[in-house]
């Protein structure tokens, strides 16, 4: 299922943080709906920063050492 790549918002959301580098987590997420987490990089919806929905954060930190090493 490929819907989640196709969604406007989600492009938006990586075009505003490559063009304009000092705008806050804050500000991204309330003009675009999605948020970048922290820990893993990972790109989601999210209704605020401070309870970002599940996202297996801990195995994708996991999955990442792993590569890493």
């Amino acid at each position: 299922m490929t819907g989640h790549l196709n969604n406007p918002n989600r492009h938006a959301f990586l075009a505003a943080e490559k063009s304009t580098p000092d705008a806050t987590a804050d500000e991204l997420l309330r003009c675009t709906g999605f948020a970048r987490c922290a820990d893993c990089g990972y790109v989601m919806r999210a209704q605020t920063l401070t309870s970002l929905p599940e996202h297996r954060c801990t195995q994708r930190q996991a999955l990442r050492r792993n590569k890493a090493a």
